[in-house]
């Protein structure tokens, strides 16, 4: 009988979706619908001698490494350091072995009710982000984007090489 006053099968009426984003380089992506996401203040991070700006080094996260990427510098649009907001966040996404951190100047923010758009949303979008988007929504004005980290930092590996 109670059960029958819960029928969460269906949002309720007055349901708005949520949905968070985050800011890198004048892209505004979404984090990926049901995936597991932490954000931290910035951690100690071992920065990897001879490895490319873009790699800030790797994190321990409860006994775990987990690599950190300033991804601004990674698709060629970081901002010098005149001016720059000093990046004092870490997004994590995922979780391990997948799991990633993206430096943040700002932590994510709650997108209220966006609305749905189609694929030629992605215009707006770095070409090194683009093909490696989908999902798109604007919310206030701005076109934002979910990131498929894991077809996107699979392709930065290659970078190692």
């Amino acid at each position: 009988m109670e059960a029958e006053l819960f029928d969460l099968t269906e949002p309720p009426e007055d349901f708005q979706e949520v949905r968070h984003g985050f800011e890198v380089a004048s892209n505004h992506l979404l984090v990926p619908r049901d995936l597991y996401s932490e954000l931290i203040s910035r951690p100690r991070i071992c920065r990897i001698p001879t490895t490319p700006i873009w790699f800030s080094g790797f994190i321990n996260h409860r006994g775990e490494t987990v690599p950190i990427f300033d991804l601004a510098a990674l698709i060629g649009e970081g901002e010098t350091d005149t001016g720059e907001k000093p990046k004092r966040w870490v997004l994590l996404l995922d979780e391990q072995p997948y799991m990633v951190g993206i430096l943040l100047s700002e932590p994510p923010a709650a997108l209220v009710a966006p609305t749905p758009l189609d694929e030629t949303a992605a215009k707006h979008l770095s070409e090194a982000l683009r093909a490696h988007t989908h999902g798109y929504v604007e919310h206030k004005g701005r076109v934002w984007a979910e990131l498929n980290h894991r077809q996107f930092f699979a392709a930065v590996k290659e970078r190692f090489s």
